[in-house]
Protein backbone atom coordinates (compact mmCIF):
# COMPACT_ATOMS: atom_id res chain seq x y z
CA UNK A 1 0.00 0.00 0.00
CA UNK A 2 0.91 3.65 -0.92
CA UNK A 3 2.47 5.46 2.24
CA UNK A 4 0.59 9.32 2.83
CA UNK A 5 2.99 11.92 2.08
CA UNK A 6 2.94 15.02 4.28
CA UNK A 7 4.27 18.58 3.76
CA UNK A 8 4.25 19.75 7.23
CA UNK A 9 1.15 19.18 8.48
CA UNK A 10 -1.03 18.21 5.66
CA UNK A 11 -1.50 15.61 3.33
CA UNK A 12 0.45 16.39 0.07
CA UNK A 13 -2.95 15.62 -1.76
CA UNK A 14 -5.26 17.75 0.68
CA UNK A 15 -6.75 20.77 -1.06
CA UNK A 16 -8.09 21.67 2.08
CA UNK A 17 -5.43 21.70 4.45
CA UNK A 18 -4.13 24.58 5.96
CA UNK A 19 -0.12 25.65 7.00
CA UNK A 20 2.69 27.60 6.30
CA UNK A 21 3.70 25.35 3.38
CA UNK A 22 0.42 25.91 1.86
CA UNK A 23 0.15 29.09 2.00
CA UNK A 24 -2.42 30.09 4.49
CA UNK A 25 -0.54 33.24 5.79
CA UNK A 26 1.85 34.32 2.79
CA UNK A 27 -1.52 34.37 0.75
CA UNK A 28 -2.77 36.97 2.59
CA UNK A 29 0.20 38.92 2.91
CA UNK A 30 1.18 37.66 6.50
CA UNK A 31 4.53 36.03 7.57
CA UNK A 32 3.82 32.61 9.26
CA UNK A 33 5.67 30.51 11.62
CA UNK A 34 5.60 27.25 12.40
CA UNK A 35 7.69 26.28 15.80
CA UNK A 36 7.34 22.31 15.11
CA UNK A 37 7.35 21.21 11.52
CA UNK A 38 6.33 17.05 12.72
CA UNK A 39 3.13 15.51 10.86
CA UNK A 40 2.61 14.77 14.34
CA UNK A 41 1.93 18.70 15.97
CA UNK A 42 -0.89 20.08 13.85
CA UNK A 43 -2.47 24.02 14.59
CA UNK A 44 0.24 25.31 16.36
CA UNK A 45 1.83 27.69 13.52
CA UNK A 46 1.12 31.48 13.57
CA UNK A 47 -0.08 34.11 10.98
CA UNK A 48 1.60 37.87 11.75
CA UNK A 49 0.13 40.68 10.40
CA UNK A 50 3.03 43.10 8.31
CA UNK A 51 4.06 46.40 10.29
CA UNK A 52 2.51 48.85 10.71
CA UNK A 53 -0.23 46.54 11.00
CA UNK A 54 -0.98 44.78 14.21
CA UNK A 55 -2.27 40.97 14.48
CA UNK A 56 -1.39 37.94 15.59
CA UNK A 57 -3.33 34.16 15.02
CA UNK A 58 -3.15 30.62 15.73
CA UNK A 59 -3.89 28.19 13.08
CA UNK A 60 -5.47 30.95 10.43
CA UNK A 61 -4.66 34.08 9.06
CA UNK A 62 -4.91 37.36 11.65
CA UNK A 63 -7.39 40.19 11.44
CA UNK A 64 -4.99 43.29 10.73
CA UNK A 65 -4.82 46.71 12.37
CA UNK A 66 -3.52 49.90 11.49
CA UNK A 67 -3.53 51.69 13.83
CA UNK A 68 -7.81 51.92 14.94
CA UNK A 69 -8.97 50.10 12.17
CA UNK A 70 -9.27 46.49 10.66
CA UNK A 71 -7.28 47.07 7.31
CA UNK A 72 -9.98 45.40 5.30
CA UNK A 73 -12.45 47.88 6.57
CA UNK A 74 -13.33 50.75 4.17
CA UNK A 75 -15.46 52.52 6.60
CA UNK A 76 -13.36 52.85 9.40
CA UNK A 77 -11.71 56.42 10.41
CA UNK A 78 -8.38 57.15 11.85
CA UNK A 79 -5.08 59.03 11.49
CA UNK A 80 -3.36 56.12 9.23
CA UNK A 81 -6.77 56.16 6.83
CA UNK A 82 -6.32 59.64 5.97
CA UNK A 83 -9.79 60.97 8.11
CA UNK A 84 -8.05 65.00 8.70
CA UNK A 85 -5.03 65.01 6.02
CA UNK A 86 -7.95 64.34 2.88
CA UNK A 87 -9.44 67.82 4.25
CA UNK A 88 -6.25 69.24 4.45
CA UNK A 89 -5.66 68.83 8.53
CA UNK A 90 -3.06 67.74 10.81
CA UNK A 91 -4.14 64.20 12.66
CA UNK A 92 -3.03 64.00 16.70
CA UNK A 93 -3.83 60.41 17.59
CA UNK A 94 -2.00 60.18 20.97
CA UNK A 95 -2.07 56.08 21.37
CA UNK A 96 -2.06 54.42 18.30
CA UNK A 97 -2.56 51.19 19.85
CA UNK A 98 -5.81 48.67 18.68
CA UNK A 99 -7.46 48.92 21.87
CA UNK A 100 -7.30 52.52 22.15
CA UNK A 101 -10.06 53.94 19.68
CA UNK A 102 -11.39 57.10 19.10
CA UNK A 103 -8.71 59.41 20.91
CA UNK A 104 -7.64 61.09 17.37
CA UNK A 105 -8.01 64.97 17.23
CA UNK A 106 -8.32 66.70 13.66
CA UNK A 107 -6.52 70.37 13.98
CA UNK A 108 -7.11 73.03 11.24
CA UNK A 109 -4.10 74.48 9.26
Amino acid sequence: QAAVCMIDECEEESANCTSCEKGACSGVGQTCEDPDHGAAVVGDWTCTCPLPSVGVATAQAAVCTIDECVEESANCTSCEKGACSSVGQTCEDPDHGAAVVGDWTCTCP
